[in-house]
């Protein structure tokens, strides 16, 4: 029961806490708030924890006896309760609750409230909080709830890391030993009273309104409140990371060099991180005059690229044996786990888990020098004040969907246009297809002695067209992307010099590559043929490979016989492209279908067929728009390519309407066809065709929609 003592102090517990009390749809451990401390494992605090844990449990125990944990105050804003006082109290009951429910099988019943609890101090906790409830009866193995909890296959070996987490298993771990001697019975009897109306444990809630709880406010009126930001721990800890492995031991002062301190100084991590590199984040801070987020998705984002590129990881027993036992459990006969398959699951997890959560960033994803300067060196190229790189686009160069063209404001003073750097550094998702361009970029920076922008915009096209024409959605295929991108970027300088005479050793997008090393013999040896190349790749029916374009103008990508590369053909092919097919998404007009209805055995509709029990017919397409036409006919290799090849020559001097008025229909073609293609309003936008099964159907019908069952929506054409 709630007893009201004012307004604004009642008394409660923590399970109406969470049950939408005061109109409170959430309780919130605020970021500013120190780590939950009740489960540290010094001596004074566990003396306490056990103290406290026993006066709880014996509440819970007794029939008559109950216990008050004193004020709980805070502030609700939008329905969040964030407790400027009683945050350890809260944590503790929210772990006792958790446990009973889960012993008593009283979880999932019970997620919603549960997930209600949350903590904001970090993103592993909260995520590690979240998990507890989603997915808490999915333990692994272990004596202790501690150890099957770690165990999980969800519990990531980091979030050890995280000093919360850690006290939070403590926590669940004493209470579990306190409870051990309890019947099953005795602990449902417990969990009722627990959630029932007269619950043995109580606190008196004050909301404290529209005081404004600001940060000084939290450390104020907690003096152990946190006064480092989550990335400042980070720097800490990378710093530490640094020392211990090494890695700036050539810049550590000697009296040899000693000289030299103020030049050595302003190379370390540590004194660059503080002033070059911030100067670079501060300057893309946004409007919330913050960095951190934005250090953090760049770092993360780059010990993505070393994983890839270097395929080290940190050394852990642990994970290895976890990995190894996952890997066993779902192989193939034929497969062996070996250390480096094992080494490669780990790094390919790894990966996916920092593209999801880029928070969850560790100096030991850094875990061998060369990681470590790939770092450095990237932070240095894109904070280079008079080079910007910070704001390189390829010149006109269309990226597609791969950058939105548009004004980015990057601060409360400038506005640039939008690049790829500024997609890899804020919150908006980073897919894989754009980091493999993002790396590219830096690979060029990093690997030219000056910088020329022709050669850049080269060597993007070339990387454009193979990330848009390959699969690139998952750890695996990032590798293997990643690889390719690598190995070419040796001769990133002048790509089609090095593509025309190098053998490509990487396997990754094969089709792709070998279409670019094609066009890179046909421009080093046809230097003409560059432009209209170029262009044909722009449009956004090729996007990249003019595979079909080629095959119009009877040149084989195998082919190395030069010579029967015609330009004036391929260039008469992109004048069909930009005047008929130059947008994707426009509809396919009556007149198109028409035309192509002209071709060869007049039935391209045959691309696509299913029976209609309703009309007792076979059903084909018409097409919709441009897109289905580059998707079903431009990259096919079997009949459905001729056609549209054949209407392409025919596009080359004649119009759709041309095409149409010029076509004899033979003899034998029935006269539904003849009339499809010569009655100009017969179409009316039909997507579908029906044509009845017997050997010489006299009609067809038309329809509008895939599934037609009704008469308004058919058309019987005879």
């Amino acid at each position: 029961m709630i007893m009201s003592t004012s307004s604004n102090n009642i008394e409660i517990n923590f399970w109406q806490l969470i049950s939408n009390i005061q109109n409170i749809s959430k309780v919130e451990i605020p970021i500013i708030q120190r780590d939950y401390a009740q489960g540290r494992e010094d001596e004074k605090t566990s003396k306490i924890r056990g103290l406290f844990l026993d006066s709880l449990i014996k509440a819970i125990g007794s029939e008559d006896s109950k216990l008050e944990l004193d004020f709980v105050y805070g502030d609700i804003k939008n329905g969040v309760f964030q407790p400027l006082d009683g945050q350890q109290r809260l944590t503790t009951l929210y772990l006792l609750y958790w446990y009973y429910a889960y012993k008593t099988g009283n979880l999932s019943v019970n997620k919603d409230k549960f997930k209600k609890f949350t903590y904001e101090t970090r993103i592993s906790s909260r995520e590690f909080c979240n998990e507890l409830v989603e997915k808490g009866e999915n333990l692994g193995e272990g004596k202790t709830i501690a150890e099957k909890i770690t165990d999980a296959s969800w519990f990531f070996l980091s979030w050890k890391k995280d000093p919360t987490i850690k006290a939070m298993l403590v926590m669940l771990k004493s209470i579990e030993s306190k409870l051990n001697g309890k019947s099953p019975d005795q602990l449902i009897e417990e969990w009722d009273k627990l959630i029932s109306d007269n619950p043995p444990i109580t606190f008196h809630f004050k909301q404290l309104n529209d005081i404004g709880l600001t940060d000084d406010l939290y450390i104020k009126m907690n003096a152990r409140g946190k006064q480092l930001t989550d990335f400042e721990n980070f720097k800490a800890r990378f710093e530490k990371h640094i020392k211990e492995n090494g890695f700036e031991n050539d810049l550590l002062l000697t009296k040899a060099n000693k000289e030299q301190w103020k030049e050595l100084t302003e190379k370390t991590f540590s004194h660059r991180i503080d002033t070059v590199w911030t100067d670079l984040f501060w300057k893309h801070r946004g409007d919330d005059n913050l960095v951190d987020n934005e250090f953090v998705k760049f770092i993360a984002g780059i010990a993505i690229n070393s994983y890839a590129e270097n395929q080290e990881i940190f050394k852990s027993e642990d994970e290895d044996k976890i990995i190894r036992k996952i890997l066993e459990e779902k192989k193939e006969k034929t497969i062996k786990i070996t250390d480096e398959v094992v080494k490669r699951e780990r790094i390919e997890r790894r990966i996916t888990l920092l593209f999801n959560k880029p928070n969850e960033i560790m100096p030991e994803d850094f875990p061998i020098k060369k990681s470590f300067e790939y770092l450095k060196n990237c932070f240095d190229i894109y904070s280079n004040k008079e080079l910007k790189y910070d704001e390189l686009k390829p010149e006109e160069l269309n990226l597609w969907n791969f950058l939105e063209i548009k004004k980015v404001k990057i601060n409360s003073d400038q506005e640039i246009d939008n690049n790829l750097f500024h997609d890899f550094i804020k919150d908006s998702k980073t897919e894989y297809k754009q980091r493999v361009l993002f790396y590219a970029q830096t690979q060029f920076l990093l690997n030219v002695e000056t910088f020329n922008s022709k050669s850049f915009t080269e060597w993007m096209r070339v990387v454009r067209n193979i990330v848009q024409n390959a699969t690139i959605d998952s750890a695996s295929t990032y590798i293997s992307a990643i690889g390719l991108i690598k190995e070419l970027s040796i001769g990133c300088e002048n790509i089609y010099q090095y593509l025309s005479s190098n053998l490509v050793k990487s396997r990754s997008a094969l089709t792709q590559m070998e279409e670019e090393i094609t066009k890179a013999k046909i421009i080093i040896n046809k230097p003409d043929a560059k432009s209209v190349i170029h262009k044909i790749e722009d449009t956004n029916f090729c996007r990249g490979r003019i595979s079909f374009p080629l095959y119009c103008i009877d040149f084989k990508i195998e082919n190395d016989n030069l010579s029967e590369f015609d330009i004036s053909k391929l260039e008469k092919v992109l004048n069909v492209i930009n005047e008929n097919f130059a947008d994707l998404n426009k509809k396919l007009t009556d007149e198109f279908k028409r035309a192509f209805l002209t071709i060869k055995g007049n039935d391209y509709y045959n691309v696509w067929w299913k029976w209609s029990y309703s009309f007792n017919a076979n059903k084909g397409w018409l097409l919709d728009s441009v897109i289905d036409l580059k998707n079903n006919f431009s990259e096919s290799s079997d009949w459905k390519r001729d056609y549209l090849k054949e209407l392409f020559l025919k596009l080359f001097d004649k119009s759709l309407k041309d095409i149409i008025n010029e076509y004899e229909c033979p003899g034998n073609m029935p006269n539904w066809k003849k009339r499809l293609i010569k009655e100009d309003n017969l179409l009316n936008g039909a997507k579908f065709i029906l044509i009845p099964s017997s050997n010489e159907p006299n009609y067809c019908i038309l329809a509008w929609q895939q599934r037609p069952s009704k008469e308004e929506k058919v058309k019987k054409i005879e």
